[in-house]
């Protein structure tokens, strides 16, 4: 067959064929074989690599250094394998361990519980001895009271009437200050708590009981304020202030005079407070707040 096709003439089916297989690639260089020819090359690559790291002495060091300490002399590393896996003195250390764990959180526990019953307990007792504190007070200003009575009266001789009428005024003049409320029941005392001061006395009081001024003096503020709800605060005459706090109303206004004994408000429950009661505070010339108690022993009020 000849290669000369003409000027004019297509190659017919057979030349085409032909000049088709003369153009073919080798199939090994074909798409389909190239990608996994370079694949197993890469293999051969790592093969290789990891046979010459397994012939490392360093490697082989380590390994048969490593299986050695687990296994022991003379023994194998599968069988050192299992041997370690299956020793009943390992699960009973680690059963030992859990135990352990759980009987130290058990006792934390129990601590934490102890120390909370023991803070509790220490400010009970500090609470009591400040309530004996405040009766033993009254019981010496009492007993001062009662000996300054029998002074005047040895004084005066035999003018009875005259002793009784001095101690009669003198009775008015020492009663000028009276409780803030009838029947008192003290329910809190100053202090820190929670973390923050508490910077007066509570006393137990249903809402709406009456509340009376304590000595003679002015109104100078009244209303809400943050923290006591409604409040009022007298001024008495030697520039100590009295504030009452947690009103549910106020019945004397600002700069109104009052006398001891006054009703100027009613006790509530408003601003931060967690039930009905008076929250008192004394502010020695209108400043810081100090405990009421000693003050309120001194004019027989506590």
């Amino acid at each position: 067959m000849s290669d000369y096709t003409g000027r004019h003439r297509p190659p017919t089916r057979a030349e085409r064929r032909a000049l088709e297989r003369h153009r073919r690639l080798p199939k090994s260089l074909t798409p389909a074989h190239a990608l996994p020819t370079a694949a197993a090359v890469a293999l051969a690559l790592t093969a290789a690599g990891a046979t010459a790291a397994q012939s490392s002495p360093f490697i082989e060091g380590a390994t048969s250094g490593a299986a050695a300490a687990i296994t022991g002399p003379g023994e194998t590393k599968d069988s050192g394998t299992a041997a370690l896996l299956a020793d009943p003195a390992l699960a009973d250390t680690a059963r030992e361990e859990a135990r352990d764990t759980v009987r130290e959180d058990s006792g934390l526990t129990e601590r934490r519980q102890q120390a909370s019953a023991t803070v509790a307990e220490g400010q009970g007792r500090h609470q009591e001895r400040q309530r004996a504190a405040r009766s033993e007070a009254r019981q010496e200003l009492a007993a001062d009271k009662a000996e300054k009575k029998a002074e005047q009266r040895s004084a005066g001789g035999s003018g009875t009437a005259a002793a009784d009428t001095d101690d009669s005024s003198a009775e008015t003049s020492e009663s000028g200050w009276v409780a803030p409320l009838d029947d008192a029941v003290f329910t809190s005392p100053y202090g820190h708590r929670w973390g923050r001061l508490h910077a007066g006395q509570d006393y137990a009081a249903a809402i709406g009981t009456p509340l009376k001024a304590m000595g003679a003096g002015t109104v100078i503020g009244a209303g809400p304020m943050s923290g006591y709800g409604t409040y009022i605060d007298i001024e008495f005459e030697d520039g100590t202030v009295s504030r009452y706090g947690h009103l549910s109303s106020v019945s004397a206004s600002v700069g109104q005079t009052v006398a001891a004994g006054d009703v100027v408000a009613l006790s509530g429950n408003t601003g931060r407070s967690t039930g009905p009661h008076l929250h008192l505070e004394i502010r020695p010339g209108g400043g810081e707040p100090i405990d009421p108690a000693p003050w309120l022993a001194e004019r027989g009020i506590g």
